[in-house]
């Protein structure tokens, strides 16, 4: 019984710690600094959609586009996060990752994490300014990898650098050897000041094919695929998905742009793609780029620039922000003897209102206009209009 009762006052004690600061501190020694802090959180997002379709038929509704469930621990230079997502009625891995903090300005980190490459793709789903990252980041961007990450930075200069394993490192369901990734970054931002950023940067990368198991001579064969949303998490059909398949290796390069003047803010990034492929079967070569632009209309009067990572700050609560977005994705390469390699092409331009309430709670409401070319997963050369709206809550 007096277990019982222990047992009882300590999670009291906990639940307490928690709902007060989300963060518990374990003390594990006699020095200020032996302690441990273990921080909770999590998101979800609700989201709705209604489709204006051409020929394909979308399906209007709602669901809950996100739901994490976040733990992150710190002791002393050691950071460990371990983050899963249970959208769509399934357990996602999304980081694993161990950081050791070689001073306040670089870092290493060993996991499962997203690479260094490029920037929207790895805005984080609570405060991206539109409901899905552009159709070209998606595409073009890189995932979630196991590897190593080196990075380093002080206010004008960020350089990264990695090594990273396929997208099969997890599940180790086929059969032959991985594929690995070696990827860096470099940005410079000439001019920060208050209330002004020019941050210019490109990132490049160097992959082997995700492997698909074993051809007839026991040899890993390699694929690759690229994919993306109808910009939309209600409708689950995409109009973009397209495998090459003998693949050899892989060239990704993006080149970046953000800049800020008080309320106002530009971001634009151009992906190029290079693909060779073993003997008798042509090379592959597909890109993309998008552009927004953003005010804040009122509230927050300046956006703020994170240095660790290179990425807006959130805006402050009660903010009201409009942003405006282009965005073109073309998988089209050619037609040849053997073969077509062309994945679709697809276009759009969006408009979205964000509401910032606090740093817990925002509402987004989004219109697009989606231009789709031929090859595409859809009809050829449909044109859809959609509007969409999300709650979105930080915990």
């Amino acid at each position: 019984m007096n277990k019982k009762i222990l047992l009882y006052i300590l999670s009291l004690f906990f639940v307490d710690n928690f709902i007060n600061s989300q963060t518990l501190e374990i003390k594990t020694g006699p020095d200020n600094e032996d302690k441990v802090k273990v921080t909770m959180g999590g998101r979800i997002a609700f989201d709705g959609a209604l489709y204006f379709d051409d020929k394909t038929t979308l399906g209007n509704g709602m669901t809950i586009s996100d739901v994490r469930l976040t733990t992150k621990m710190q002791y002393k230079k050691w950071d460990a996060k371990i983050d899963f997502g249970f959208a769509d009625k399934k357990v996602n891995t999304k980081d694993i990752h161990l950081i050791y903090n070689i001073n306040e300005n670089s870092w290493v980190k060993l996991g499962y994490a997203g690479e260094q490459l490029g920037l929207e793709n790895w805005e984080s789903t609570a405060w991206q300014k539109f409901m899905t990252p552009a159709s070209s980041s998606q595409v073009f961007g890189s995932g979630r990898q196991l590897g190593l990450t080196y990075v380093k930075w002080n206010k004008r200069i960020y350089v990264s650098g990695g090594f990273y394993s396929d997208n099969d490192a997890l599940s180790n369901s086929k059969e032959g050897n991985q594929g690995y990734a070696c990827v860096s970054k470099f940005s410079y931002d000439p001019l920060s000041s208050n209330g002004n950023i020019l941050h210019l940067g490109i990132s490049g990368e160097y992959r082997t094919g995700n492997r698909d198991g074993l051809d007839e001579n026991n040899k890993t064969k390699r694929i690759m695929n690229y994919s993306g949303d109808l910009i939309t998490k209600v409708e689950k059909k995409k109009p973009l998905d397209f495998t090459i398949t003998n693949v050899k290796d892989q060239y990704r390069f993006v080149t970046e742009l953000l800049a800020t003047t008080g309320p106002i803010f530009l971001l634009g990034e151009y992906y190029n793609l290079h693909v060779n492929r073993k003997k008798y079967y042509h090379s592959y070569n597909a890109g993309g780029f998008y552009i927004q632009s953003g005010v804040l209309i009122f509230g927050d009067k300046t956006y703020r620039y994170n240095l660790g990572d290179r990425r807006l700050k959130r805006p402050d609560g009660k903010t009201l922000e409009m942003a405006v977005r282009y965005d073109h994705t073309d998988l089209n390469d050619g037609v040849y003897q053997t073969e077509i390699l062309k994945g679709g092409r697809m276009s759009d331009v969006s408009v979205a209102l964000n509401y910032y309430v606090n740093k817990y709670i925002g509402f987004k409401l989004n219109y697009s206009n989606v231009n789709l070319g031929v090859y595409n997963n859809y009809g050829n050369k449909e044109n859809i209009n959609l509007i969409q709206g999300r709650v979105i809550v930080v915990f």
